[in-house]
């Protein structure tokens, strides 16, 4: 059968015309947003309209017959109800190398005709709207010759039962002409051999009814299979307040509870009646813009399922119009977006939690992009450096915030950081929103994403106070070199004097020994806190419930170190409890690869040791050793006399990370300020092994 009997080509002309300007429309359209200069000159627009029209209505000419062609072979050899994998395996990649291959073919000529240039971009961009014309017109033909071959099949079977009712009356009169004319046994013969004859053209003929028959079912099942494996539910409906359905996909049930047959032509219920009432008014106002403008519509809105429950659904469509250009109906499609509305908004909340609590710390808190530019500050940022401006656009450097002289050592920290090397914390002098300056101590470390370094996060702490004392420290001890520089000629006549020398050189030692303990406890802090913040930094992109509960616990973590801050030890108890929120964390990342065990007497628990003792030997335990399923980690925590005892396996990492030994250092020191006992750290039998001293709570102050 040749093509132009069941598909005209006016039928063919037409469709490929509105076809063109559509998708003209929708790339106008698009341009719009990505390059509205375009629009400023009105005549260049209508050019490139014309123009595009004109290519795309070539290209859908040069493609439909090879296409009409296509698919009458396929439905012949693969039909889509037994073959339907096959034939989707052919027909659209076939389609889309296609739409690719015949882009030189159109591009070609036409730059030659238009005086047009191209560079890599443009020949991608007119690839893909190729690609998207060639599966579009792929679709429709496809649909429409369905429709066809059903509308011929049921010509052919009407016609076949018509010439059923002529056969049998013809049958009728001949059994009475029998009847009559018994006599004739020659004619009598004669009329059975052709009743014999008439009654096997008969089945024959509705055997091929039969088979129309069957055929225009698989059509319509074809039809109906490529509507249910969209992604959403199609459908073509009235602009009016009901939405009057005139068909819709089965896939309505899956997004809304009800079945395609309450919708069609209002039989139960109208689709309007189950749109949100407080979307019906943002529905109504999208369609009727795009009917104005005669462009396609996009929005997304929400329905009642019929369990009561509230669903989110994007709609993609347009307005249909007839010749004299009144709106017909509305084409589209409906998708369920419910699971991505609820990521989005547990990704918002969490966010929020994370902001927080950065609020809720009151060291200023920062995160850096790659070049140096401040993405984020904590309330107690903006109080110490200003409030960042809202527009992303306006972006401020984080080194308009220090001194000259700091700057080229912060840029070579942030290179390092940038290649994944460690940085020790540095000293700084940093410019406050009011322009004083203040002294400060920086700890950073870079933002990974996706194995890859972003930026740089990082604390930093006011060491003022620390400064004042060192400046004091300094003058007492240049005060005492030259006391003892002049001590001969003082002795023989300044006695009194050097008492009152003695007393306040007693006073500048126990200063010495107070300031000493607060700049151990602001080194402790801050490394604490930092290391929690990149745990959870890691956690938020995998697991928001998990990143949800390690906030709760780190928020009575950190109100546990803000309460010890002012205090040089804490009861042994206290200690412990501090010790389960710890490792409660710690096992949240590592799960039952990290487990632990504690065997204390209730006797000790009223002993002292300095604050976040046990959380320095714990860290250096998960640091610097495996952590995995196949080599576990197990720490065990017992007293030993009048020593708490903290011992794990020992199993150090293959790249094990440098350390400084800042914090075990740091222990000693602290030990060293209220006690003559002494920590110990070292391997016994394949097992680290950490002693640190209890102490009675009657400690020796060391004044």
């Amino acid at each position: 059968m040749k093509i132009h009997s069941f598909f005209p080509f006016t039928k063919l002309f037409r469709m490929l015309i509105f076809l063109s300007i559509g998708l003209q429309l929708i790339v106008i359209s698009q341009m719009y947003f990505f390059r509205p200069d375009i629009f400023s000159d009105p005549v260049l627009v209508v050019i490139r309209l014309f123009r595009g029209t004109v290519l795309t209505f070539l290209a859908g000419i040069i493609l439909a017959y090879p296409y009409l062609y296509l698919i009458r072979f396929l439905n012949v050899s693969l039909p889509w109800k037994s073959k339907a994998v096959k034939r989707f395996c052919i027909q659209f990649p076939l389609a889309i190398g296609v739409g690719i291959l015949i882009t030189p073919v159109i591009l070609i000529p036409a730059g030659l005709i238009f005086d047009m240039e191209y560079d890599f971009q443009i020949l991608i961009n007119n690839s893909y709207y190729l690609m998207v014309l060639s599966l579009f017109l792929m679709v429709i033909l496809e649909a429409t010759i369905y429709l066809e071959e059903g509308s011929i099949a049921k010509i052919k079977a009407d016609n076949f039962e018509k010439d059923l009712i002529v056969e049998a009356a013809n049958k009728a009169i001949l059994e009475a002409k029998a009847q009559l004319e018994e006599e004739k046994t020659i004619a009598a013969l004669q009329l059975i051999e052709q009743e014999k004859l008439l009654n096997r053209n008969q089945e024959l003929e509705i055997r091929k009814r039969e088979l129309l028959v069957k055929e225009l079912d698989e059509s319509r099942a074809q039809l109906n299979s490529i509507m249910s494996n969209l992604v959403g539910a199609a459908y073509r409906c009235q602009f009016d307040e009901n939405y009057t359905v005139n068909y819709i996909s089965e896939k309505i049930f899956d997004i809304s509870g009800y079945p395609q047959s309450d919708f069609s032509n209002n039989a139960v219920r109208s689709y309007a009646s189950i749109i949100h009432p407080e979307d019906t008014e943002k529905c109504s106002k999208n369609i009727t813009e795009a009917s104005k403008n005669k462009t396609s519509y996009e929005f997304e809105y929400r329905i009642i399922h019929r369990n009561g429950d509230v669903v989110w659904v994007k709609e993609n469509g347009k307005c249909i119009f007839d010749k004299e250009g009144n709106l017909s109906y509305l084409d589209g499609i409906v998708v369920d977006i419910t699971w991505s509305k609820e990521a989005e908004m547990a990704i918002r909340e969490s966010y929020k939690n994370y902001k927080d609590l950065m609020d809720f710390l009151p060291q200023p808190i920062f995160e850096l992009d790659m070049e140096g530019h401040i993405r984020f500050s904590n309330k107690a940022g903006d109080e110490f450096f200003g409030t960042l401006p809202e527009d992303p656009n306006e972006k401020v450097s984080a080194l308009d915030f220090f001194l000259k002289e700091d700057i080229p050592r912060i840029i070579e920290n942030f290179r390092k950081s940038g290649q994944g090397i460690k940085t020790e914390p540095g000293e700084f002098t940093a410019i406050k929103k009011d322009g004083t300056l203040c002294p400060v101590m920086v700890f950073g470390s870079p933002i990974i994403r996706n194995n890859s370094i972003v930026g740089r996060r990082g604390i930093i702490v006011d060491i003022s106070e620390r400064k004042n004392y060192e400046v004091s420290l300094l003058n007492a001890k240049n005060e005492l070199e030259q006391i003892n520089n002049n001590l001969e000629q003082i002795v023989t006549d300044r006695t009194e004097e050097l008492t009152e020398t003695n007393n306040e050189l007693l006073k500048a030692q126990k200063e010495n020994l107070q300031s000493q303990i607060e700049i151990l406890k602001q080194q402790v802090n801050p490394h604490f806190l930092f290391n929690s913040l990149n745990v959870l930094s890691g956690l938020i992109t995998v697991d928001v419930a998990k990143a949800q509960l390690f906030i709760d616990e780190f928020s009575q973590i950190y109100r546990y170190v803000l309460e010890t801050i002012e205090q040089p030890v804490t009861s042994l108890s206290k200690e412990i409890d501090f010790m389960h929120s710890y490792l409660f964390l710690q096992q949240i990342r590592y799960g039952e690869n990290l487990t632990f065990s504690v065997n204390i007497p209730a006797g000790l628990l009223a002993m002292v040791v300095p604050p976040l003792s046990l959380q320095v030997i714990l860290e250096n335990a998960i640091k610097h050793n495996i952590v995995n399923e196949s080599k576990p980690l197990l720490i065990e925590i017992f007293s030993e006399g009048q020593f708490l005892v903290v011992k794990n396996n020992l199993q150090p990492k293959i790249s094990a990370p440098v350390s400084t030994g800042l914090g075990l250092k740091n222990l000693v020191k602290r030990y060293a300020l209220i006690t003559d006992m002494v920590p110990s750290f070292k391997v016994e039998t394949n097992h680290y092994v950490a002693r640190i001293p209890l102490i009675d709570t009657e400690y020796d102050e060391r004044t």
